[in-house]
């Protein structure tokens, strides 16, 4: 006599794989959520750090750096050479936007003014409440506040 699988055994075999395999495909959804979810936060994270090192070597590596103040914005006119799109010493200029509070930086070849229609922008911080630059004795102290305050103090000494 043949020794074979019953009909049931086969059953009980194929339900018990379907619930594994329902088990794993659950495990593997949340893995992928949350793999989404850090990915996300970091992003974050990295973006909203990213123009502070953006305006750090703006002011850093600037030959030129003239200061608008208004009422609670700086706008701040730099010619670097610290480039974000491979243009030697560009004309850069730092400003929010009235839509939306946004940190805004310009990036041109040529000197900004009102017929200016070659240039890059980059939007990096919203809802921007206070964005000021103040310039003293070769000091620089930048103050950007949104939810969370951030400022630094930098010498640029030659």
């Amino acid at each position: 006599m043949k020794k074979s699988f019953t009909l049931i055994e086969l059953l009980i075999s194929v339900v018990i794989l379907s619930i594994l395999f329902l088990a794993l495909s659950n495990v593997t959804a949340y893995l992928t959520t949350g793999s989404e979810f850090i990915n996300k936060k970091t992003s974050e994270i990295t973006s909203k750090n990213s123009y502070l090192k953006v305006l750090y070597y703006d002011i850093l590596n600037a030959e030129d750096i003239h200061i608008t103040q208004k009422k609670n914005y700086s706008v701040v006119k730099i010619r670097t050479s610290n480039s974000l799109y491979f243009i030697a010493q560009p004309y850069v200029m730092w400003y929010v936007s009235k839509k939306g509070n946004t940190l805004m930086r310009l990036e041109s070849p040529q000197k900004f003014d009102e017929q200016s229609k070659h240039f890059y922008l980059d939007k990096f911080e919203q809802n921007v409440k206070i964005f000021k630059l103040y310039k003293k004795d070769g000091k620089y102290f930048v103050y950007v506040k949104t939810d969370k305050p951030v400022y630094f103090e930098m010498y640029k000494g030659f």
